[in-house]
């Protein structure tokens, strides 16, 4: 059992965890997540004795289920983290949006009683509007051509702007939340039009709003963490997420239609708070960058990439109706937002649209 944090900081994150009205269980490592993280001389070190740095406890939040592949990269992440420096680093986990929505958990980050977070990218418009492109509708055409771009230089320039920005959120890298697609509990969606009047959820963004609203939906902003209960007691008609995220959290249950309108290659930037990234010591700070890299970006791209299709097959053996689009079908609705592009260069920077101009076919 790892060590209690103290009662003022669990105190803090109890009334945080209020006013997010979050219900769900958590599956964590740890008891509370405490402050960013705390630094003190480790006379421990790795297996080989090779680690002398400090100690320090990184607790880490996302929405996802325990069987979701980001939660899955995320124990691996720990592990790997506390083998290397023989335990003197100790990673907390707390997944199911237990500590709130992504919004709710940047926050936190921002403020420094949480360390890490694993949001979508696309929430990161919130504080710096030019990550708003990352939500733009049939930006990319697989995710091979996606990951290419955030590991290239539009990626690089996202993460410089954070950084100017100043906002105590420090970038580690993309990974994948998988191809997003549309469900609803009203009819099946063959092609752009059968959305008209479907109350559809969405996140708290600007980007996602005037896209339901030009393909004739009506957009209804929601957090995630109050989705389930929205659909099923009717308040909205669907959602659009990702095959592996509509499973692992039993939407299935509540949505009777799938559509593969593959309408966003989706990514999660992987943020930890400014001041305790530049506080951790040479070592370690090594340490975290292999892990992130390793596991919460490679580890966890190909697992989401691999399971996209056994999970909408799940998603058919458990009842879900599934509409395979053609490409023809899937046009209706990319024709339907090609008016966003007309403005992308005005909300997003001229410098951001050179830099995604090079990943485009």
């Amino acid at each position: 059992m790892k060590k209690l944090l103290s009662v003022i900081l669990a105190t803090a994150m109890a009334v945080a965890l209020v006013s997010c009205g979050n219900q769900s269980n958590p599956s964590a490592s740890g008891s509370n997540p405490g402050s960013a993280g705390t630094s003190t001389p480790s006379s421990s070190g790795a297996g080989d004795g090779s680690y002398t740095g400090g100690e320090y406890t990184i607790s880490l939040g996302h929405i996802c289920s325990e069987n979701h592949s980001l939660h899955r990269s995320c124990l691996e992440f720990e592990k790997f983290v506390e083998e290397q420096s023989g335990g003197a680093i100790q990673v907390e986990l707390f997944p199911n949006s237990v500590l709130g929505g992504d919004e709710a958990m940047l926050e936190s980050v921002a403020m420094g009683t949480l360390t890490m977070v694993v949001p979508s990218a696309s929430v990161m418009n919130t504080y710096v509007p030019a990550f708003g492109i990352l939500a733009m509708p049939y930006l990319f055409t697989s995710p091979e051509n996606t990951f290419e771009a955030v590991d290239g230089e539009l990626g690089q320039l996202l993460t410089q702007k954070l950084a100017d920005a100043n906002v105590g959120l420090t970038n580690l890298g993309y990974n994948f939340n998988g191809i997003r697609n549309m469900t609803n509990d009203v009819r099946p969606l063959n092609t752009v039009e059968d959305l008209a009047g479907l109350k559809m959820r969405c996140m708290s963004n600007e980007m996602f709003v005037t896209m339901f609203d030009l393909m004739g939906a009506n957009a209804t902003p929601m957090s995630f963490s109050e989705l389930f209960t929205a659909l099923q007691q009717g308040t909205v008609d669907g959602e659009e997420n990702p095959a592996s995220l509509i499973y692992e959290s039993k939407f299935q249950e509540v949505q009777k239609y799938l559509s593969t309108t593959e309408h966003i290659y989706d990514l999660c930037t992987i943020i930890i708070n400014t001041d305790f990234y530049n506080g951790l010591d040479e070592q370690a700070k090594a340490i975290v960058d292999q892990g992130v890299q390793d596991y919460l970006v490679d580890y966890q791209r190909n697992l989401e990439v691999t399971e996209n299709d056994e999970y909408i097959q799940r998603l058919a053996d458990e009842g879900m109706e599934v509409t395979y689009l053609t490409d023809e079908q899937r046009a209706t609705f990319s024709e339907a937002v090609a008016p966003m592009y007309d403005t992308a260069a005005e909300d997003f920077g001229q410098d951001v649209m050179d830099a995604l101009a090079q990943y485009q076919n």
